[in-house]
């Protein structure tokens, strides 16, 4: 049998409003016989019954980035295509029909932002980021003293000719939930959150079938999201500007030809409504009295509203949704918890992102509060981990009369495991639901094994990465949400083995792009917020550390790894070159990045201990670490420059390279293998790094071996060097050294937070101190779940030979301690899977069309086409 499968436009299954007048084209193909390529394919494009690109049988293996070019698209319709293939063996494979909807191609913007012109609330924020880090300052108990309204809009329309067609393109500076007689039609959290000031996506639906003949009403509610709500670790509000605003354009198309155009503009008109509040981070406090039940239909009276403000201009930077929309994807019933203090708490059973629904008994004016947090105290009572200012996470209604409520937020999510009760007697575990949610982000890989523990941290890592791809890569979904780039390009290789990221790390990274500085700085954190300049220091020209800038030339080597993605290559190399010329104007004259403020290894388990300050481990780690990180990306880069043919760019970061390890070497390591800072993360970078003099690797080796055992054989790395601790030990003849860090169950290790029933990834490596006490960190940062790039790699066995898995190594290590171990990976070809047995000696491997593979067994080495193989 030879399949096509799991087609995808613009590396997405179905997207909604691509504005792209030239999408890319892939499919996946399954064959079971061996030796398996495609000699030819051929894409047929349809819009309604009219086909408008059939490229004929090409005569090529090409499976995914086949760019469209047929006739010109148009705005706001729905596209089928359908793809063929024939394979070596004369079988054709036809694939079902799959779409896309193009967004507003033309560009053409004809109605008018509206607002409510009226003044926001003055902003009183403490903008003192020690005061902050101090625990000095608190959420308020009353947020509704400093948070604005959602405003509600509304206004009627007529239709009198029957519809053929009709599509709206909406977006907001906010964050909004658009209705059409009452039914929503908009995504959850729409428009997402991006570089809002420089990149602002529109949303497309279809709205042909509520619009029938006859009066309609549309109603929007419109939110502070990020775009004025408090957010960062600062939680300063106002970060892109100081008034929310929607835009919605609708075009309808009749049966008889004649066209209509119809949105927002003076004519539409605003009030206040249900919600006192709404803050992406604080929560939401919802007013029963205030309800404004049935404002997007037809005949509400709105006779009290106000006229809205409206404007135009500010749409050369919108572009279509680019990522898919953020969903629901697990409803859980929770257990009821009555905790020592007596206190009514839900539990979800893990640390998830989402949101508390509640459908039960209230009483009039007697407020009921869902109030979230990641965990219980040692005594088992309810324990607010997340310190700072408006870090709340509460929800609130305040019913107007005894009976039943129905009520789920709706322009907040949060970042908990379990939920503090109060004002409902007597709750039942049945009326609750938490209802989970993630970007919609397709799970690619899989790894299961006979160690239940490792099994745990698997789960742990993948939940950390679903909770945290939420419209940009976060560093946590509870305190920040911020996109720090030091967290993304550390995890990179495991986040790509998890889930298909193609897509929403090309969106993250045009956004890096803009916010890239005049001098070709990135800043450590994208989308890049006012209120940053509190933590790096008002003035400050420096807004980069290395590793963390870095991320522009780290991230997108590693999707084209992933992917064999060019573009992506293509698309970014301008901003890795303007980085690179900033880093080399930094450097000294032997090459050595030995200026400025770095992040350093930072968090090294040892030196917080000892003092509890972070910017201890950055200081005595800044210079060596940021001259290792100018090595390892003029390393990367050389492999870019050849992969795009630009030779003499290649050259001259080879000569910068070999400089640079060569003063490394010279000034940071002594003749006897030594560090200058006796440090297990300076080790190995320099190893990993390939920074150490051939006369002096086996002292080095042997000095970091030395300071493991010297800590009870835990590691002691800091946030830049975790990812290659375990592959320096194991590529340095140290294997079983790894193994034992890997399993370790002491602190710190991985598996030390998997014995204190961790659900996901820490920000610290004891943010459950081996006493029991809960610290006020993160308990969901998926930075250290890079582990499992190691994990898949040599337990699993699977390993790129080439970019995009066109070639596959499988070399699984038997004597890892594990008795069998399962892995599939979802590639840009297609699934490989690797599952193999100590007992047995048993090893099946399944590779996909179009690839090829090398098997390491048995101390054999044997080359391979795709396939299914059983060795023995």
């Amino acid at each position: 049998m030879y399949r096509i499968y799991d087609l995808q436009c613009n590396n997405m299954p179905f997207p909604q409003g691509i504005d792209d007048a030239k999408p890319t084209f892939s499919w996946k193909l399954d064959s079971d016989q061996q030796d398996t390529y495609q000699v030819s394919y051929r894409l047929r494009v349809y819009l309604e019954e009219c086909m408008v690109w059939d490229t004929g049988f090409i005569k090529s293996d090409k499976t995914f980035d086949i760019p469209y070019q047929g006739e010109k698209l148009k705005s706001g319709q729905l596209y089928f295509w359908e793809a063929e293939s024939i394979n070596n063996y004369g079988e054709k494979a036809s694939s079902t029909t799959a779409k896309w909807q193009t967004g507003n191609i033309e560009s053409r913007w004809l109605m008018k932002w509206i607002s409510t012109g009226e003044a926001r609330k003055e902003i009183v924020d403490c903008v003192s980021a020690e005061a902050i880090f101090a625990g000095a300052v608190k959420s308020l108990d009353k947020p509704e003293e400093v948070l604005d309204s959602p405003v509600y809009f509304r206004k009627e329309i007529g239709i009198e000719k029957e519809v053929k067609h009709a599509v709206a393109f909406a977006t907001a500076k906010g964050i909004y939930d658009l209705q059409i007689d009452g039914q929503s039609v908009s995504h959850l959290f729409a428009p997402e959150y991006t570089s809002y000031n420089k990149h602002l996506e529109y949303q497309t639906y279809d709205v042909t079938k509520l619009l029938t003949p006859g009066r309609h009403g549309i109603g929007v509610i419109l939110a502070d999201g990020w775009y004025t709500g408090k957010i960062g670790l600062m939680g300063v509000g106002n970060q892109y500007g100081e008034r929310n605003s929607f835009y919605l354009q609708i075009e309808v198309t009749y049966t008889d030809g004649t066209k209509e155009l119809l949105g927002t503009d003076e004519s539409f008109k605003w009030s206040y409504g249900g919600y006192r509040y709404s803050d992406l981070f604080v929560g939401e406090y919802y007013v029963q009295a205030k309800e404004l039940t049935g404002y997007s239909k037809t005949g509400f009276d709105d006779s009290s509203w106000k006229q809205v403000v409206a404007s135009v201009g500010g749409f050369d930077i919108l572009q279509g949704q680019s990522i898919t929309p953020a969903r629901v994807v697990k409803k859980i019933v929770p257990e009821i918890l009555c905790t020592p203090k007596g206190e009514v708490v839900l539990d979800a059973g893990a640390n998830i992102v989402g949101f508390t629904r509640y459908e039960g008994p209230c009483e009039e004016e007697v407020e009921i509060s869902f109030e979230h947090s990641e965990v219980l105290d040692q005594n088992g009572n309810f324990q607010q981990n997340i310190l700072g200012q408006h870090k709340n996470q509460k929800d609130r209604i305040l019913p107007n009369k005894t009976g039943i409520i129905t009520y789920k937020p709706k322009f907040t999510f949060h970042g908990f495991r379990y939920v503090l009760l109060e004002g409902i007697k007597d709750p039942k575990a049945e009326d609750f639901e938490i209802w989970v949610i993630d970007g919609g982000l397709e799970r690619t890989g899989s790894f299961v094994t006979s160690n239940e523990d490792i099994n745990q941290l698997q789960e742990n890592i993948y939940r950390s990465q679903q909770g945290n791809m939420l419209f940009v890569p976060t560093d946590c979904p509870q305190r920040e949400r911020a996109g720090w780039t030091g967290d993304m390009q550390v995890y990179a290789p495991t986040a790509t083995f998890n889930m298909d990221v193609l897509a929403f790390l090309k969106r993250w990274l045009k956004d890096m792009r803009l916010e890239q500085k005049m001098d070709g700085q990135i800043p450590n954190v994208i989308p890049a917020i006012d209120s940053n300049k509190y933590i790096d220091g008002e003035g400050q020209d420096e807004v980069s550390s290395a590793g963390w800038g870095d991320a522009c030339v780290i991230v997108p080597y590693r999707l084209y790894q992933a992917y064999q993605s060019k573009e992506v290559l293509k698309d970014n190399f301008q901003m890795m070159c303007r980085w690179m010329d900033y880093v080399e104007s930094k450097v000294s004259q032997e090459g050595l990045w030995d200026t400025g403020f770095h992040f350093g290894d930072w968090l090294i388990p040892s030196i917080m201990k000892a003092t509890g300050n972070p910017m201890e481990t950055a200081m005595k780690t800044k210079e060596e670490v940021a001259s290792a990180m100018y090595a390892y990306t003029t390393e990367i880069m050389i492999d870019i420059c050849n992969v795009l043919g630009e030779k003499k760019r290649a050259e001259h970061y080879l000569a910068l390279n070999q400089k640079t390890r060569t003063s490394f070497s010279i000034k940071y390591i002594s003749s006897d293998g030594r560090m200058r800072n006796d440090l297990q993360g300076l080790y190995v970078l320099a190893l990993g790094m390939r920074l150490v003099d051939e006369h002096k690797r086996q002292a080095c080796v042997r000095h970091l071996v030395n300071l493991v055992h010297e800590n009870d054989d835990c590691l002691d790395t800091g946030f830049l060097s975790v990812p290659f601790l375990l592959e320096t030990l194991y590529e340095e003849g140290e294997k079983e050294l790894a193994y034992t860090l890997l399993f370790q169950k002491k602190s710190p290790s991985w598996l030390y937070a998997v014995t204190k029933g961790a659900t996901t990834i820490w920000e610290n490596w004891e943010a459950i101190r081996p006493d029991g006490t809960r610290t006020n960190s993160s308990y969901n940062h998926f930075a250290f779940g890079c582990v499992g790039e190691f994990m898949y790699k040599h337990i699993g066995g699977l390993e790129a030979v080439e970019a995009g898995y066109r070639k596959i190594k499988i070399a699984p290590d038997i004597n890892c301690g594990l008795d069998w171990a399962k892995t599939s990976y979802v590639s840009r070809y297609g699934e490989i899977s690797i599952d193999w047995d100590k007992k047995s000696g048993k090893l099946e491997v399944k590779l996909p069309p179009n690839t090829s593979g090398e098997i390491w067994w048995n101390g054999k080495t044997m080359e391979i086409g795709n396939g299914r193989y059983l060795l023995k």
